[in-house]
Parts: C-alpha cells; sequence; structure tokens
C-alpha cells in the first residue's frame, strides 16, 4: 500500500558536489557508512533495524537534498549505475555514464541471460512492526528515449523476502497492471502520465538532473506479518552496456510499516468530484486552486493518515483503467502534499471503473476522486 511521510532530520556523509544545484548529492566515501545512511535517510515509522549491506561501488549511494522538492521528496538515498553525484545539474549529455571498470555483476535475483555491469544492491534486514510495508521511490535513466522499446534495458527491482518462512521474493518495482518499472514500461507512450521528458530545457528537472528521463513519483507496498523478520532487496544494474546510467531516488522515511486497521481514529469521508478529462490524470488551472484550497483548510489538523481513491468511467480496459485510476490520485496526494498538509501519512489507490457512481452512460461523475480522512485522537 502506496505512503507518505514527511518530518526533517539531517545527516552528511562523504563529499558533496554540485552545490549550485538544487538537488544535491552527497556521496557515502565508506562502506561503514551504510547504515548510518539508511537509518537517518530511509527508515520511518515501525521499522526495526537488524542489518544493511551495500554491493557495488562507493561512488554509486549516498543521499540527496531538494528543497524544493520538484523531484516530489525533498531529500532521500539516491543509487547509481555510475556515480551517483552525477545524478545532479544540468542535463548536459544525451548518454552521460561512468563505466566503473571491471565491476561486473551478477546477482541471482536479476533473471536475464544478458551481460551485467556496474551493478548496486542495497540489502535491508528488519522487522515491520505493523502489517503493512511502504516505499516511494523515483526511477530514471540515460537510456531514455534512445532505447524505449529495445531488448536490454537497465533493470531495477525491489524484492521483498520472508527471512521467516521458505517463500518467494516479491518484487515490489512493479506498476498496478503487473509490469516492471523499467524504460519500456514508462515513456512517451507507455504509462505517459507517470514519465517525465528530460531533454528539453523546459523540462521541470531540466536543470537539475543529467537523466533523460525520470518517472513521477511512484509509491508501493505490501502486506508483511508483524513482528517477523523480512528482507527487502533494492537492486540497480546496467544490462549489456556499462554507459548509459540509470539512477533511483528513495524517499526519506518512506520505508515504514503501519497498521491498515487503524482503530483509534474516525474517518471523515467527503468526494470530490474534480473534472478530470478522458483518459487524463491532471486537472485544469480552476481545478487545482480548489484543491490548494482544500489543502490550506486541513494544514492546521492533525491527522493520522489520508487515503485517496481514483476513480475511472468504463472507457478503456481493466488494466489501463487501473493504472489511470491510481494515477489520479498519485496527483491529488502530490497535490495536498505541496500544500499546507505535513506529516501525514497518504495512501493513492486505484479503483478502475469498478466503482460508478451513476449509470456509465454518465461518464464524467465517474472519473473522480474519493478522499478519506482519519483525524488524529487528541
Amino acid at each position: 500500500m502506496p505512503l507518505r511521510f514527511y518530518c526533517t532530520l539531517v545527516f552528511v556523509v562523504g563529499l558533496t558536489l554540485n552545490s549550485k544545484a538544487q538537488l544535491q548529492i552527497t556521496e557515502l566515501t565508506q562502506k561503514q557508512y551504510i547504515t548510518a545512511l539508511v537509518q537517518k535517510y530511509l527508515l520511518g515509522d515501525g521499522i526495526k533495524l537488524i542489518k544493511v549491506e551495500f554491493q557495488g561501488n562507493n561512488q554509486a549511494v549516498g543521499s540527496f537534498t531538494n528543497n524544493q522538492r520538484q523531484t516530489g521528496f525533498s531529500k532521500g538515498i539516491a543509487i547509481s549505475t555510475g556515480r551517483v553525484v552525477q545524478l545532479a545539474g544540468t542535463n548536459s549529455r544525451p548518454n552521460a555514464g561512468a563505466n566503473f571498470g571491471n565491476h561486473f555483476f551478477f546477482d541471482e535475483d536479476l533473471i536475464t541471460k544478458a551481460s551485467q555491469c556496474d551493478g548496486a544492491v542495497l540489502t535491508i534486514d528488519f522487522i515491520p512492526l505493523a502489517d503493512s510495508l511502504s516505499l516511494a521511490f523515483v526511477f530514471g535513466s540515460e537510456e531514455y528515449p534512445e532505447f524505449v522499446n529495445k531488448e536490454f534495458n537497465d533493470m531495477f527491482q525491489m524484492q521483498l523476502q520472508p527471512l521467516f518462512i521458505k517463500a518467494k521474493s516479491k518484487n515490489l518495482a512493479m506498476l498496478p497492471n503487473k509490469k516492471m518499472v523499467s524504460v519500456n514500461n514508462i515513456n512517451a507512450n507507455q504509462n505517459s502520465e507517470l514519465y517525465i521528458d528530460n531533454t528539453i530545457p523546459n523540462s521541470p528537472l531540466y536543470y537539475m538532473t543529467q537523466l533523460d528521463g525520470l518517472t513521477q513519483p511512484i509509491y508501493t507496498g505490501a502486506k508483511v506479518t508483524a513482528g517477523k523478520p523480512y528482507r527487502l532487496k533494492i537492486l540497480l544494474v546496467d544490462i549489456e552496456d556499462c554507459e548509459y546510467d540509470s539512477g533511483i531516488l528513495l524517499e526519506a522515511y518512506s520505508l515504514r510499516s503501519l497498521s491498515t486497521k487503524p482503530k483509534i481514529y474516525t474517518p471523515q469521508t467527503q468526494t470530490y468530484r474534480f473534472n478530470f478529462a478522458t483518459n487524463k490524470s491532471t486537472l485544469p488551472q480552476q481545478d487545482l486552486a480548489l484543491v490548494k484550497r482544500l489543502a490550506d483548510s486541513i494544514g492546521r489538523f492533525s491527522f493520522d493518515s489520508i487515503l485517496v481513491f481514483g476513480h475511472t468511467d468504463d472507457v478503456g480496459n481493466t488494466d489501463s483503467n487501473t493504472v489511470l485510476s491510481y494515477n489520479r490520485a498519485v496527483y491529488l496526494t502530490n497535490q495536498l502534499a505541496l500544500g499546507a498538509v505535513k506529516c501525514a501519512k497518504f495512501v493513492a489507490i486505484g479503483k478502475g471503473s469498478s466503482q460508478p457512481l451513476a449509470n456509465q452512460t454518465n461518464k464524467a461523475i465517474n472519473r473522480r476522486v474519493e478522499i478519506v480522512f482519519y483525524r488524529k485522537s487528541k
């Protein structure tokens, strides 16, 4: 289940480069600091840490800050198949990359016959204290747009493995239609609502990151067994060539474990029927003003969680409607988070066309978002 959480912590490791860029990245200089990095820049509520390991070049991982949150996140952990500091800065090259030289790579969880190199693997063993796990990330790559629909994309996975039973791992870096997060599956033609083209100077991130294309923030998660050990293995690797880097940003404090069954909070439900156009997950400017007023009005309250349900009409197939409704929910959570609503758990859920409010002949009323608020007890 996708969740979000915002607070403030500061931790510095290594040498900071690109200090003039709005996206600032700090390399991990020694592996002995990896546990502290994860504790300060990734772990949120409800996680008991067991151990952390990193496989790969020290220069491939570090922390980032983005005070204006143009990437969607204010801070967190950055991982790259090259030097992580080179993710920051103006997009000056269409094929940026760093080959670490003879750093060829194999991991049993990456199922591919292609050659692999410059792999980076962050492994976190932990115990969740509640029945859900969440994580938020952005994926980007220099393979955009040249390698869209090509056979070999750089691979990115987040494998969740229970350690207390014999069971298959689950990849959390998946779209609602069960496809992997990759260059082929998120681009200008596929799931385009999640894609940011960063090859042109008027892109909102052109002067912030070298990556040629990025995803919007993606929220993922899973049901877990409270009190039992798990392993989260985050893998990023170059496929075939060792250039054309890919990278990920993991949102600070978004690795969380919270109960999906809050018992001490009273839900307050309000339905908002925003005027989503057919096959669109963004709102016109006049409706964005309403969203801002909503965020301002609830900013003075303290919430345990805010659930955002996206819906569609019955145009399109089940998979596309599920993704579209999820994108609408994510869009609204981002708009609320940009407002005055802080330190709240946001849950974005796509319902597709499964719960129409009216006969599907009245399609506009079914293209909606419903928001459920859980106020904290005093």
